[in-house]
């Protein structure tokens, strides 16, 4: 039952995307500017802040910018072999609504590095200031996913779970060589190509995991990409500080009142378990206030304005418009 709500889940995403990508930019527009003018002047105030964050290109970026993409021929990647078309499709429908010959930078994948030019992109490293990287909901089917969690915090194993492919991420790694096989814990990688036999333990659907208490938000190459569905359930998202961010402003997440902080070592993890615990009510304002966080995310019309208006502004510091 799973596998087949999944498949129907990315069978819609790939049929809106392509629906998209074939309107003519005149209908995407006015149907953009509709949403736009709907929003409260609360929501209005909440997009336009999140549009400040994502976009915060350097002040000398109008006279020093060379874009590599021109709107006008930035087409679906049919020829190429790692095609990212969820990237595409999450990015097309708002370029479609601006003037053609306007130009820009692309980067499509992971990365936890600073852009090098100012370049729409799904993540960045975690920093104040001025940045290359203007952030955009990017690759959405795989990390924009979230759950109706059923089962009360209390109802819940008093363990940790955690399942992730591990490959050249030391920092993963390093959680199952400490935590591997511990009474409290039941973690895991799925992949067999990477040595550690012992290691490795059978697939588990996000349903099963939500069972556990305590969910680790170990990320990637970039975010972790879980911990968007964790913060959604009502079980606790526990992870070091980030140091990448996404759409998901990860960077403005607060510890132990969004997330369960542990060192960068993960040498407290046992600690901080038995503290939440023998301590239900923090661990379940914690998930109050991860909730709240991530419904700022969930509503769809709301998350098209604002990816809207964040590509606009990307061109407005581009000095373009």
């Amino acid at each position: 039952m799973t596998d087949l709500r999944e498949g129907w889940r990315r069978a819609r995403y790939y049929a809106s995307g392509f629906m998209e990508y074939l309107l003519p930019g005149g209908i995407m527009s006015r149907f953009i500017d509709s949403e736009l003018r709907e929003l409260t002047p609360r929501q209005k105030a909440s997009v336009e802040e999140r549009v400040a964050y994502y976009v915060r290109l350097p002040q000398d970026c109008p006279s020093t910018f060379v874009g590599d993409f021109e709107i006008d021929r930035f087409r679906f990647p049919w020829d190429r072999q790692e095609r990212h078309s969820a990237y595409f499709l999450d990015l097309y429908p708002y370029l479609s609504i601006l003037p053609g010959h306007l130009r820009f930078n692309y980067f499509a994948g992971d990365t936890d590095q600073e852009a090098v030019c100012p370049t729409l992109i799904k993540s960045r490293p975690v920093a104040d200031g001025a940045t290359n990287s203007a952030i955009c909901r990017l690759n959405s089917l795989r990390h924009f996913r979230f759950v109706k969690d059923r089962i009360p915090f209390g109802q819940k194993l008093d363990m940790a779970v955690s399942r992730n492919e591990v490959r050249k991420q030391p920092w993963r790694s390093k959680l199952l060589d400490m935590y591997c096989g511990h009474p409290l814990t039941d973690f895991g990688q799925i992949n067999s190509d990477c040595g550690n036999p012992e290691w490795i333990r059978p697939f588990m659907p996000v349903t099963d995991q939500l069972k556990y208490k305590f969910v680790m938000c170990i990320r990637g190459n970039d975010v972790a990409t879980n911990l968007k569905w964790v913060m959604s359930s009502n079980s606790l998202a526990v992870m070091p500080r980030p140091t990448v961010e996404s759409w998901y402003q990860e960077g403005l997440l607060e510890p132990d009142v969004h997330y369960v902080e542990i060192n960068d070592d993960y040498s407290d993890l046992p600690d901080r378990m038995e503290w939440f615990i023998s301590h239900p009510k923090d661990a379940e304002y914690i998930i109050h206030n991860a909730n709240r966080w991530t419904e700022r995310f969930m509503n769809p019309h709301i998350e098209r304005c604002a990816m809207a208006l964040a590509v606009r502004e990307y061109f407005i510091q581009t000095g373009q418009l």
